[in-house]
């Protein structure tokens, strides 16, 4: 399977990818610290796009509020309290994964995997929102 996508013509990834590789433009919410970012793609000549095809395209984890103390977070439980890892990438033969590790490796919490493009987004977006906006893990 390649990483060259069709993508709909309203899609908002369709304005932001040109001719020369660039980042995808992602909403990322308050509450995120970006470790990794690879997240690439491409116009092709025949309109397609192409996406970086790594296993390793984006890694964040989420950080609490700087002007809260550690004390505070603690106190404020679930979520807040703890760290949660977001990993993304393209598996060869799958497509795109999104994986949420409350903590770590060991701990998966929910995993998603397409072939689209748009549903990766999507997906990777709305989890990162889901999880510092309403305090929720994916299922």
């Amino acid at each position: 399977m390649n990483p060259i996508f069709q993508l709909p013509p309203n899609s908002p990834l369709t304005a932001a990818v040109f001719e020369d590789w660039g980042l995808l433009p992602l909403r990322v919410p308050a509450g995120w610290h970006v470790i990794h970012n690879a997240l690439e793609a491409r116009r092709l000549p025949d309109g397609r796009v192409q996406a970086n095809d790594s296993q390793d395209l984006y890694w964040a984890r989420t950080a609490p509020p700087p002007w809260l103390t550690g004390q505070e977070v603690a106190e404020k439980g679930g979520l807040r309290a703890r760290e949660i890892n977001i990993d993304a990438g393209w598996y060869d033969g799958y497509g795109f994964r999104v994986v949420v590790l409350d903590p770590d490796w060991e701990h998966e919490r929910a995993s998603h995997t397409t072939s689209d493009l748009d549903d990766f987004v999507t997906t990777l977006e709305g989890w990162m929102r889901m999880i510092t906006q309403r305090g929720k893990l994916p299922k």
